[in-house]
């Protein structure tokens, strides 16, 4: 089992190496983690409902990390949304 008991940190980023190393990061640290290379791909995939956190690119091309944050919220989707260390969000 994760560290974060099967919470999910979803990566949003257009950069392809970006992602990667998030994720790489992330995966090190006991954390379960999906990446998406846009808002859009992000809204399109089905995610399993559960604990998560999104780390979001601010500069995407089309929808702005800044714009998706408020679209999220005007969707009422609790997806907790963390300047913070991804790692200290789950303890």
């Amino acid at each position: 089992m994760t560290r974060a008991d099967g919470a999910t940190v979803f990566v949003v980023d257009d950069d392809a190496g970006v992602r990667a190393a998030i994720q790489g990061l992330l995966k090190s640290a006991g954390l379960r983690c999906e990446s998406f290379q846009s808002a859009e791909e992000f809204l399109r995939r089905n995610r399993a409902d559960g604990p998560s956190c999104l780390v979001l690119d601010v500069s995407l091309p089309g929808v702005n990390g800044l714009e998706f944050q408020r679209e999220l919220a005007d969707a009422g989707l609790q997806i907790r949304l963390s300047s913070s260390p991804v790692t200290e969000i789950f303890r």
